[in-house]
């Protein structure tokens, strides 16, 4: 019985205190279980998970300290997230997932009110985990939430400033300034040290994100006062300086960085070390002690602690050095900068590439130009002003890169070429002689370097040696003696194959004695002939030394070009390259002095009279810029040399009449765009007089190619494809820099392989003719007509022939019926239209000619032979 009424007892004190528990009762007992069981247990363990994930984000973060630092370290993704994506970070979905629990397991919300003091901080855990994995619209909800359904909890202001700091990463700026604003007007005194500062700072980022430096400046300085976190004061000292120094204000930034040096053990050493770096990108001469500078950067370089900054300490000393002028130290501290190993800032490796770019092309190294470019393009983020900067020099180089290449090239070969056969052999010894002392160098460091491997392995024996003997030579097992004391190495075993630099000294030494021999049977025969050799021929050996093919004049003089005509194709190529130079050297790099150098050297090699005239002119325009007095004298000379030599060309034309003025008011692109029409109106001789006109009138403006090409267009349809080549080359060598020379270069390499037979094909077997007429070019009203007779009778008797007015030469033009099928076709139509007792009655004599033959009279303007050849 006892029993009995014992059980009854539980079960009545289970039954009353899961009663107690029920979230749907407000009284005493659930409201503090559910609140501690909220505390102690899920949200402790959520908010673990939640600094897990902000560890795991400071360890990840990469700064960049060339722009204003952000005001939290976290990198904001691209994507957008969407329900059911992997988390950023575990962590953060474990917190969430604590906070849910917490709000699932123990909310007690009864009537619309929460009577759980603990499901605020569960809601504040679950905005933040969404925060920062970065599904802000839920966050945003999380933290409205708050606010909603809990105007008197004690985390509503900081649910304030995260729902504005939320709503910043969503680029509602605006509404995130706003809503802080007032906040901070209303509820100042209310809101805690640490949410007032984080307030400020979330309005700062908002105002800097809409570039309001000043707006931004002033709450910054105000968050860096109210915190007392040292890290965080840090970071937000370190982005008031910045903005200090983006707005001006030098000595303010200044004091900021000093105020952040003196922090020093107290702060995080990037803060530390930034501070002195932006200290030096600021550094001004006229203000500055340079040698207080250097002292600093040496300092730096030489503190132990600061070696995973050494990349950018070395970048600044390489800036120093080269505004000093002391370009060969500069140039090795930027390679240091770039050889420092685990350097993380991509944007100075870029940086550095850039500067020692600049440095080659400085001394005209634009090979190593070239290639420093590529470098710092390839470590630049695309689309950016540095990107495209840095790509379009790169570009630049493209073109001398390859005519300087061409130049070396044809040079060397002329050179030698023209040299006896005792001057090439003595020549090509002397190279070989170079090849042979550079292979005894590297032969030779390679033994030292492996004679000093040997010496530290063998130090490192004698040690171990001697730590054994001590020890009493027992190994590490039951005691016994150890018989592999010093048979190994930390750096790797003394076997031959195991030591890099003997393997190479032994290469080495091979190839001297042995030359290039196959992997082979028998390698060391010379001239062996297996099929023909006895077993026991087979056993000799030949220990006779082989000269390597390299190592003998015989190897390079052979291989140099005979001929005459492949020697004046090179020739031409180099006059072409020296030519191209100098244009490069003059527009595109204004580096005069190397212009007027590969235009000299060009007019030494007798160049043809479409390289020697732009040269001479070219050279012109370049003295004539130049204000000394010798310069003007060399103008002078020049221009009388081409007026007196070449008195029928263009450029005596321009130089005659140099102050000619401009008749028209319209704009250049006006003049040509009216020009073009004419063309399409096929007015080709207004064409080409008015552009030689407008050429003039508008030299050096922008539309001069393009006025020049189109007369080009115009004279090979006036005059023919020789006109027409004679005006495309014009253009390319010119304008070789400007995107019309580029195109007119590949026009003329088109028109250089242009197979277009002078001599008018057989006719027989041929399926597309035409039917002509010819007439002077004054002879208007009678072309008009006939065209339209023609197009009368063509549509009267069902034909598809087309008729069009085609000009020939300056003096005719040609009615021309298209699309007859045969020779006796288009006959028979010039047959009907002379027919006397029809209405049309076209008396004019006609011509027929396939398509093919009507295109090479068109192109060579040959058709008077045509007809004779036809009669």
């Amino acid at each position: 019985m006892k029993q009995f009424f014992y059980n009854i007892c539980i079960a009545f004190f289970l039954t009353a205190v899961v009663a107690a528990c029920s979230r749907k009762k407000n009284s005493f007992v659930s409201r503090n279980l559910h609140a501690v069981g909220t505390e102690y247990n899920v949200l402790y363990n959520g908010n673990l998970a939640l600094q897990a994930g902000l560890d795991g984000l400071e360890q990840t973060y990469k700064e960049n300290y060339w722009e204003v630092l952000p005001v939290e370290r976290m990198t904001l993704k691209d994507q957008v997230f969407l329900p059911g994506d992997k988390p950023i970070d575990p962590n953060f979905e474990r917190a969430e997932e604590k906070a849910v629990k917490a709000v699932q397991k123990h909310s007690m919300l009864i009537n619309e009110t929460e009577y759980n003091p603990q499901i605020d901080e569960s809601y504040m855990l679950l905005g933040k985990a969404r925060y920062y994995d970065q599904r802000f619209i839920p966050a945003l909800e999380a933290f409205n939430y708050i606010l909603q359904f809990m105007p008197e909890s004690d985390q509503i202001n900081q649910a304030k400033v995260w729902r504005e700091k939320t709503n910043m990463r969503l680029d509602n700026n605006e509404t995130a300034i706003k809503n802080l604003s007032q906040l901070l007007k209303e509820e100042e005194g209310a809101i805690e040290v640490e949410d007032l500062a984080i307030a400020n700072a979330t309005l700062s980022q908002a105002f800097l994100n809409l570039e309001q430096v000043d707006s931004a400046l002033f709450y910054m300085n105000r968050a860096e006062q109210q915190t007392k976190n040292k890290e965080i004061q840090a970071r937000y000292k370190f982005i008031t300086a910045q903005l200090f120094a983006k707005s001006g204000q030098r000595d303010s930034a200044f004091a900021h960085y000093d105020e952040i040096i003196e922090m020093h053990r107290n702060i995080p050493r990037r803060y530390y070390i930034n501070a002195f770096i932006e200290k030096i990108k600021n550094f001004d001469p006229s203000i500055d002690n340079k040698e207080e500078l250097l002292s600093t950067i040496v300092d730096l370089e030489d503190n132990r602690e600061n070696r995973p900054w050494l990349d950018a300490i070395y970048s600044r000393k390489a800036i120093y050095y080269e505004r000093e002028d002391r370009i060969e130290e500069a140039v090795a501290y930027y390679n240091k900068s770039l050889r420092v190993k685990n350097g993380q800032d991509v944007y100075l490796r870029a940086n550095n590439y850039a500067a020692l770019g600049k440095i080659s092309f400085d001394q005209s190294k634009f090979v190593n130009a070239g290639k420093y470019f590529d470098s710092a393009i390839a470590n630049y983020v695309e689309r950016t002003n540095e990107y495209r900067l840095f790509t379009k020099k790169r570009n630049n180089l493209d073109d001398v890169i390859l005519y300087e290449g061409r130049r070396r090239s044809a040079d060397s070969i002329l050179m030698v070429v023209g040299m006896s056969i005792e001057q090439q052999a003595q020549y090509y010894q002397e190279y070989i002689d170079r090849l042979k002392e550079e292979e005894e160098r590297i032969a030779k460091e390679a033994e030292v370097a492996a004679a000093k491997e040997a010496q530290e392995q063998n130090a490192f024996q004698k040690n171990t040696n001697n730590n054994v003997a001590k020890r009493g030579n027992v190994g590490p097992a039951f005691g016994k003696p150890r018989s592999d004391i010093g048979s190994k190495t930390p750096g790797g075993s003394s076997f031959y194959f195991f030591n890099q630099q003997t393997v190479a000294r032994g290469k080495l030494d091979f190839r001297r004695k042995w030359g290039k021999r196959n992997l082979t049977d028998n390698w060391r025969r010379k001239n062996k002939k297996e099929e023909l050799q006895t077993e026991e021929e087979q056993e000799v050996v030949v220990e006779e030394v082989e000269v390597r093919p390299e190592f003998t004049t015989e190897f390079y003089t052979s291989r140099l070009p005979e001929g005459a005509l492949l020697l004046d194709s090179i020739a031409k190529a180099r006059s072409f390259a020296y030519y191209q130079l100098g244009v490069i050297y003059k527009e595109k790099f204004k580096r005069n002095d190397l212009a007027i150098s590969r235009f000299d050297t060009l007019l030494t090699h007798d160049p043809a009279e479409k390289l020697l005239l732009p040269a001479l002119y070219n050279l012109y325009l370049i003295y004539k810029e130049d204000p000394s007095s010798n310069a003007f004298a060399k103008a002078e000379q020049l221009k009388k040399r081409i007026i007196t030599d070449h008195p029928d060309t263009r450029y005596a034309q321009i130089l005659r009449n140099p102050d000619a003025q401009l008749d028209d008011s319209a704009s250049p692109l006006a003049i040509y765009n009216r020009l073009y029409k004419e063309y399409e109106k096929e007015n080709y001789d207004l064409v080409i007089t008015s552009a030689e006109k407008y050429s003039t009138l508008f030299n050096g403006d922008d539309i001069v190619p393009r006025l020049e090409l189109l007369k080009a267009f115009a004279a090979g349809r006036l005059y023919g494809f020789q006109e027409y080549k004679k005006g495309i080359d014009y253009v390319a060598l010119n304008f070789p820099n400007t995107e019309v020379g580029k195109s007119a270069q590949k026009l003329a390499v088109s028109a250089e392989t242009l197979q277009i037979p002078k001599v008018f094909l057989p006719e027989n077997g041929l399926t597309d003719f035409k039917l002509l007429y010819r007439f002077k070019n004054t002879e208007v009203a009678d072309m008009d007509d006939l065209k339209e007779k023609l197009e009368e009778a063509i549509k009267k008797e069902h034909f598809t022939f087309r008729v069009s007015i085609d000009t020939y030469n300056i003096n005719e033009k040609l009615v021309v019926v298209h699309g007859l099928s045969s020779k006796l076709g288009a006959k028979g139509l010039g047959a009907l239209m002379a027919k006397t007792e029809n209405t049309y009655r076209v008396l004019k004599p006609y011509l027929a000619i396939a398509s093919e033959n009507y295109k090479i009279i068109q192109v060579y303007k040959s058709l008077d032979n045509y007809e004779k050849e036809s009669l």
